[in-house]
């Protein structure tokens, strides 16, 4: 087992042992990490990335319970379980956004019906990965959508997905710590 695959693996049997695993997620490769936010643009609103303006459907996420405002939050919206959640490489589309107070908010445009979800992490200090300690239990906030639980591995795609119709979609996810 490789030393990324054995942290990944720790870090989610803690999570599963965790008894506040309500929101938990797993975390972002750094590398790929560090490919999305090379390729998205941030400011100090929140950056909907690949949006149209046109037809589709608008996803708003807001992110509760970060523990600062420093940094910013890295988003991947998945269609489909490929890559989910940590590989955002792998992502539909991808957005950072910035927090103000404890809660952060993006926006997608545009997105046609299906089913979808997301992953977010709170990349308290801007190197566009997620920072870990020695045993690599992260350093930072993770979230998923549905707020989906990791059991034995990270959460499924399964348990975090939603579905997106003809009418606007709203999630609200809660930023956990370890």
């Amino acid at each position: 087992m490789s030393s990324h695959n054995f942290v990944l693996f720790a870090l989610f049997a803690l999570l599963a042992c965790s008894s506040d695993a309500a929101a938990e997620s797993p975390p972002t490769e750094s590398a790929p990490a560090a490919e999305v936010a090379a390729e998205v643009a941030s400011d100090a609103d929140a950056v909907a990335v690949d949006a149209a303006a046109g037809d589709g459907v608008t996803l708003s996420i807001t992110m509760t319970s970060f523990r600062s405002a420093d940094g910013q939050v890295l988003v991947a919206l998945f269609r489909g379980g490929d890559g989910f959640p940590s590989k955002p490489g792998n992502a539909y589309k991808t957005a950072i956004t910035k927090i103000s107070g404890s809660t952060a908010s993006v926006e997608f445009a545009g997105l046609p019906a299906g089913e979808y979800a997301f992953s977010v992490l709170h990349d308290e200090n801007g190197n566009n990965e997620l920072d870990t300690n020695f045993l690599g239990i992260p350093k930072e906030g993770l979230g998923t959508s549905n707020n989906a639980k990791a059991r034995m591995g990270p959460p499924k795609y399964k348990d975090a997905k939603f579905t997106v119709g003809d009418a606007a979609v709203s999630q609200r996810v809660k930023v956990v710590y370890f």
